[in-house]
Order: structure tokens, then sequence, then C-alpha cells
């Protein structure tokens, strides 16, 4: 067969496949990254990694921050009869003469992420412990350490994370504070018996400012704006070289928390994302997301505060996302 044959076949073959792929008018990437074969070009890995490293760390990077706020405050994010700044802190059950300076913490959450680009599900499971110290009365200084697993059913996204990350609270006054969370992160990912492992290094940096009511009885409204920033040092391996992934987060939120009793306090919180380094933007992921929560924040015996939480990420093409979110803290 000539040259010329072989040619013209196979440009009809790859027209056909073209015209075989769904929606192709619409979206490349919505075509082909959710078939197999496709998955391990260098495009589509770029997509799988980049919201890899967006869940992830967004992730991780709350709920440290969580830690953070609740160094000055008591809860997570709103308080149950606690007075700020003053001699004494009420936390409902537990009192005493003088304000706790020490914390100790501890997160565990559960995300459930679904990708319909790649027809997958990832699960990510977080254990934070944390504590923290006041040095002063409107100043506390903390570390955390995370440990992340991350199970999907795309084999290219199985990864274990280790973060430690030190944090700093200050109180502006009765109704600002500015918290501040910097850490490093090693990720080992598992990407299938051909490729092996590879590691990678993630740093991050991110601060937030709270704004919050002081004077409405037993309700309370609350406020934020943060953002993040985070990059992933990828090592190569089988199949790619070794690369950067860029990420930065804008996130602003409100929440409303009412003190049923002096041990129990619904709240509700709805926060608005948006990334404005998201180098997946541009191809069928979407760069902003909103994320509804409903929890429940319970004094125990002791001085220890528990918190309750569901949450969601909606709004995020070719994303859904659920949560559920549980801690502890004492203070003494």
């Amino acid at each position: 067969m000539s040259s010329l044959h072989k040619g013209a076949l196979s440009l009809v073959a790859g027209t056909l496949l073209i015209a075989a792929l769904p929606n192709n008018a619409e979206a490349t990437y919505d075509d082909y990254c959710q078939y197999a074969e496709y998955q391990s070009s260098s495009s589509c890995k770029d997509l799988s990694e980049t919201t890899q490293t967006r869940t992830g760390a967004t992730q991780t990077i709350s709920l440290i921050g969580q830690g953070a706020v609740r160094s000055l405050r008591g809860s997570s994010a709103g308080t149950i009869n606690t007075t700020l700044l003053g001699d004494t802190v009420m936390t409902g059950l537990a009192a005493g003469s003088a304000a706790p300076q020490n914390g100790i913490w501890g997160n565990y959450d559960y995300t459930r992420v679904g990708d319909s680009l790649f027809n997958t599900t990832t699960k990510l499971h977080n254990f934070v412990i944390g504590g923290d110290r006041k040095i002063q009365k409107d100043l506390a200084l903390g570390a955390s350490f995370t440990f992340q697993d991350t199970n999907s059913s795309q084999i290219h996204s199985d990864a274990e994370a280790w973060t430690i990350a030190p944090y700093m609270a200050y109180l502006i006054n009765n109704n600002m504070s500015l918290d501040l969370v910097a850490g490093y992160t090693w990720i080992t990912t598992e990407n299938g018996v051909a490729a092996g492992e590879h590691d990678s290094k993630r740093y991050f940096i991110a601060p937030n400012l709270s704004a919050y009511t002081t004077n409405l009885g037993k309700w309370e409204i609350d406020g934020h704006l943060g953002f993040m920033y985070v990059k992933d040092k990828v090592d190569g391996y089988t199949g790619s070289t070794a690369h950067s992934i860029d990420f930065s987060q804008v996130k602003t939120g409100i929440g409303v928390s009412y003190s049923a009793t002096d041990s129990l306090q619904p709240y509700f919180n709805l926060d608005y994302e948006q990334d404005l380094v998201y180098k997946a933007a541009n191809a069928n992921y979407s760069d902003t997301g909103i994320a509804p929560g409903l929890g429940l924040r319970i004094n125990l015996p002791a001085s220890l505060v528990g918190d309750v939480r569901v949450g969601s990420n909606l709004g995020r093409r070719n994303i859904d996302q659920e949560s559920i979110t549980a801690n502890i803290r004492m203070n003494f």
C-alpha cells in the first residue's frame, strides 16, 4: 500500500474517531479525558493533578485555619458565652477565674469528590492534631500536623500526604481577628504498576481576616476574607517529567449561629470561592464555587468544645463535592 493510501486511511480513521466522541463541538477535554485510553495523556494528567491539588490543599488549609481561629475564640467560628479579651472565659459548662492560656485540638474530615470529566470518585480522609498557646491575651501561636489519605477510582490519584504547619492568630479588637497559616507537605502518589510511585512537595501560605458580632444576644453573625497560595513541586516518573503546579484562591463567606442553650449552638455558613491561579480553568473546570455548610457546636465537660459540620461545594462545572467534619478542642 502506498504512503498516500496509508495517509488517507489514517486521516479517515482519525476523523471517524473524533466524530464518535460525544459533544465534540463544545469541549475537547470533555470529549476524551473521560476515556481510560486518553487519561494518561499530558493534558489529562494536568487537569487531574490540578484538581487534586485544589481539593487536597483547600481541605487541609481550611481545617488548620479553623484551629487557628479557635486559639483565641474557643470555638470554630462563633463563641458560646465567651467574653473576648476579658479576664475570664466562660464556655457554657466550663468556667475559670482566669482565661485558659493553652489549647489542644483534633480534626477529622471526610470529603467525597465526583469528577464527571474523568468519570471518577475521589475520597479524602484528613486527620489533624494541633496545639497552641496564648503568649498575650490577644496573640496566640500554635502548630499542627496533618495526615491526608486520598483514594480514587482512577489510579493516578491515590496518594498519602503529611503536613506540618505553624500558625498564629491576633485579636485586632472585640470584633476582628487575623490569622496566618504556613505549611509544608510531603506527598507520595501511586501511579499504578507501570509507572510506580512519585513524590511531591507542597508549600502554602494562607492569611485570613475574620469579623464577628458580639451584641446580638443569642445570635451571632461572623464573616471572613481569606487568601491561599499553594505550590506543588512534582518529581518526574514514567510518562511524566518533573513539573510544578501553582494554585491560589480568594475565599469569603458569612456565618450565622444561635445559642439554643448554654451548651448547644447550631450554625449555618456560606462561602464563595474564586480560584486565581488554576491552569485547568479553561478546560471545562470552573474557577468559582459556592460552599454551604450546616453544623452544631457543643460544650462538653472538662473545658471541651466539640463541633460537627456537613458541607458541600456547588457550582463547579464537572465537579461535585460533599464533606463531613468533626473536631474537638480542650482549653486549659
